[in-house]
This record gives structure tokens, C-alpha cells and sequence, in this order.
């Protein structure tokens, strides 16, 4: 009877052990599989340069970041599309160049402190040669019908000014007369004001590439300096070796007793 008894129960210590034992091992693969999940999305979430290059695409457009209506910020067109610094060739043109600097390749890449510096004054002399050489391209210049409408404005301006002199000094406004007078004085130089106000505000544009400039240069600078002397696949590997300890340590299963116990 004992004997029985002691079989039964060895059978049962067996069989409790090995569904421990399977429990523990499932436990350990799904643990290592989370592990290995969490560092593939980290590792690209690292090396992810799109968010950076969206973000770019749209200061380059002059769109706007305003939140919607559930209150979540998104990137909205410019209200007036006459406001536009650079024209769609001129945009793509420079996000072509941003492509070639900020990618996955140059973070992974290893520079040092010189190699560094070489590069990003190559990049600043070939940018603004580019831009310099073919301003007239990447730049946008009003229309005629946009010229018309400025010229058009400051007419009326100046129709304002005359009524409101001879309203000061307490004279006769007749607003048919005051705009005949602008008209004439202005008509023989018609042609000249529209090509003025043109150079005019396509000079206005070519203002705003300093400040373009001075933010492309940093955020390729800033990319540059994440590839110091290999950092950013130093620090991907140091996290890879990292997850591999834990994870082996997570996979080594605890010494227990015939019953379970320790």
C-alpha cells in the first residue's frame, strides 16, 4: 500500500514539474518575444528621420501648426497662398538636398569633430551657391494680377491722403475729381510701378532664406553631431547588450525541489 502510495505521488511530483516547467518556459518566450518587439521599435522609432523631414517639408510650404477641432495640433495650409516664399520647384529642390543629409545612413554613420565641420561648411557653401545661382526658380515672384492689386491698393492709399488734406484744411472734396487727378499723374508711369512693385516684393523673399537657412543648417548639424565618433549606433548597441543580459538572466529558471519547492 505504501508503495502505491509513493508511486502515485512520484508520478504526480513528475507531472507538476513539467507543467512548471512549461509555465516558466512560456513565461521566458513570451518575455524574450516583448523584449525583441520593444527593442525593433525602439531601434527604428531611433532612426526614424520622417517626423524630422514632414516637419521640414511644411516650414518650407509655411504651413501652420493650430490644433483642430478635438485639440490635437496638425499642420494647416497658409490662409493666403500669396504669402509663399519659395515656389513648389523651390521646395522640393531643398527637400531633395535635406534627403541626402538627414537619412538613416548618416546617423549610423562615425565622424569626428573635423570631418564634421568639413562636411557641414561643403553643405553651407553648396546651398547658397545653389540658391544665389537660381534665386529667380526657387523664390517666388508675384504675378501681374498680384501687382495690380498692390498698385491698385496704393492708389487708393494715396486717393485717401488727398481727401483727407483737403478735409484738414477745410476745402471742397470732390472724390470723383481727387481720383481723376491720382489717375492721371500715374497712368504714364503704369508699366514702371508694376515692374518696381514686382523687384519689390520678390526682394521681401529672398529676405526670408537667411532664416531658412540658418534652420536647415541646424537641423543638419544636429543630425551631424548624433553620428559623433559612431554615438548613435553606440547607443543602439549599448541597449542591445543591455536587453540581452536581462533577457538572459529572465530565461534562466530557478533551482526547485523535487515538489516545487526551492
Amino acid at each position: 500500500m505504501e508503495e502505491e502510495y509513493n508511486e502515485v505521488a512520484e508520478r504526480v511530483g513528475v507531472h507538476q514539474a513539467a507543467q512548471q516547467g512549461n509555465l516558466v518556459a512560456n513565461q521566458n518566450n513570451q518575455m524574450q518575444y516583448q523584449m525583441e518587439e520593444q527593442e525593433q521599435n525602439l531601434a527604428e522609432a531611433q532612426l526614424d528621420v520622417e517626423a524630422t523631414l514632414t516637419k521640414i517639408y511644411h516650414l518650407l510650404k509655411q504651413d501652420i501648426l493650430k490644433p483642430n477641432s478635438d485639440g490635437i495640433l496638425e499642420w494647416m495650409n497658409i490662409a493666403d497662398s500669396k504669402k509663399r516664399v519659395l515656389t513648389e520647384e523651390g521646395v522640393d529642390k531643398i527637400m531633395q538636398i535635406m534627403n541626402g543629409y538627414i537619412n538613416k545612413e548618416t546617423l549610423l554613420s562615425n565622424f569626428d569633430d573635423k570631418m564634421i565641420a568639413r562636411r557641414m561648411l561643403k553643405f553651407c557653401l553648396a546651398l547658397n551657391a545653389l540658391m544665389f545661382m537660381k534665386y529667380e526658380i526657387y523664390f517666388r515672384t508675384p504675378t501681374l494680377e498680384e501687382c495690380q492689386a498692390i498698385l491698385q491698393s496704393r492708389i487708393n492709399e494715396k486717393i485717401k491722403k488727398i481727401k483727407m488734406n483737403k478735409e484738414l484744411m477745410e476745402k471742397e472734396v470732390d472724390i470723383n475729381e481727387i481720383k481723376q487727378e491720382v489717375l492721371k499723374e500715374i497712368e504714364p508711369q503704369i508699366e514702371y510701378e508694376i515692374t518696381k512693385i514686382k523687384a519689390e516684393q520678390t526682394k521681401l523673399n529672398l529676405r526670408e532664406f537667411e532664416m531658412i537657412f540658418t534652420q536647415l543648417e541646424a537641423l543638419v548639424e544636429a543630425t551631424h553631431n548624433r553620428a559623433w565618433k559612431g554615438e548613435e549606433r553606440g547607443s543602439l548597441r549599448r541597449h542591445f547588450n543591455i536587453s540581452e543580459v536581462i533577457g538572459g538572466k529572465s530565461q534562466m529558471p530557478e533551482k526547485k525541489g523535487f515538489w516545487g519547492g526551492r
